[in-house]
């Protein structure tokens, strides 16, 4: 089993990294790190295959602590997860080596696409030498365009502050308490409420009752 640490100063975007971690099942040990102090801490005794990468930290930069990795000759695999979409930080994270790069938002299948990547890369690279096809199939991975976003009309902070509260109401809820908990429409919880199903975030289940129809609610995982 492999480690992963988890670099992100928001407590709800590392819930929501660690929350698809464990979905994918893959990681024996999920360490989190909200500062670059931290960070460094960990990397220095803890053995981690696999880093998820914030930029925006509250004390420094991700990616100097992704250069000082390079300097140092580590093994470690990065995967840059950011909102800092602009030229020059994705053309930093992609020099420096990152496996992948995502802006957030995303969906969970394309993190789960991210992490396949990283998977593919380890398996690939652990035979003792390497065929042109398999090279030429890295480096074709690698370059690939970064990131694919949420879905249209939904937003990463609205969907951070549902996911916070769907953590805190009674379980299972219907998409109208989790509205009044939210301060939010209806119309707009069920859409986030279709995307976190559709994810496997949450469960869907049909609630009877001796008066009236069924209706139906929802649980986290």
């Amino acid at each position: 089993m492999m480690n992963v640490l988890i670099i992100e100063d928001d407590p709800m975007v590392e819930f929501i990294h660690r929350n698809y971690l464990e979905k994918l099942d893959l990681f024996q040990e999920i360490y989190s790190a909200a500062t670059v102090q931290d960070a460094e801490n960990l990397l220095a005794y803890k053995a981690i295959d696999l880093i998820l990468l914030d930029i925006h930290l509250k004390d420094g930069n991700g990616l100097d602590i992704l250069s000082n990795l390079r300097i140092c000759k580590t093994s470690h695999e990065v995967i840059v997860i950011t909102a800092a979409n602009e030229a020059h930080s994705v053309k930093e994270g992609l020099h420096l080596g990152v496996i992948d790069y995502l802006i957030k938002p995303f969906t969970f299948d394309r993190f789960k696409q991210s992490i396949a990547l990283f998977q593919e890369k380890k398996k690939q690279l652990e035979t003792a030498k390497v065929s042109q096809e398999t090279i030429d199939s890295l480096i074709k991975k690698s370059t690939a365009a970064p990131s694919e976003e949420l879905e249209k009309g939904l937003s990463v902070d609205t969907l951070e502050h549902i996911l916070k509260v769907i953590n805190e109401i009674k379980q299972p809820f219907t998409i109208q308490e989790l509205a009044d908990h939210c301060g939010l429409s209806h119309v707009s919880v069920r859409k986030y409420i279709s995307h976190l199903d559709q994810t496997q975030q949450l469960k869907a289940e049909t609630i009877y009752t001796k008066v009236g129809r069924p209706y139906k609610a929802f649980r986290s995982l």
